[in-house]
């Protein structure tokens, strides 16, 4: 072999180890993270929204607030 296919072959040898690797996965799981924390942020606005009139009625009638 030459000296070129040998070093192409040692450098394709290194970046398949590289693909055995867990890296990828730590990518995924951040991504899959950062997914539910979106989900559950929209939840609260969606809960907030519903009861949000409630909420702000039960405040000002709590600490004496008159409507404005």
């Amino acid at each position: 072999m030459s000296r070129f296919m040998v070093s192409m072959s040692s450098r394709l040898a290194i970046r398949r180890s590289d693909l055995e690797g867990e890296d990828g996965f730590q990518t995924a799981e951040a991504i899959g993270i950062a997914a539910v924390g979106l989900i559950v942020l929209a939840a609260i606005v969606v809960v907030l929204e519903a009861l949000g009139v409630d909420v702000i009625e039960w405040f000002r009638s709590s600490f004496g607030v008159p409507e404005s």
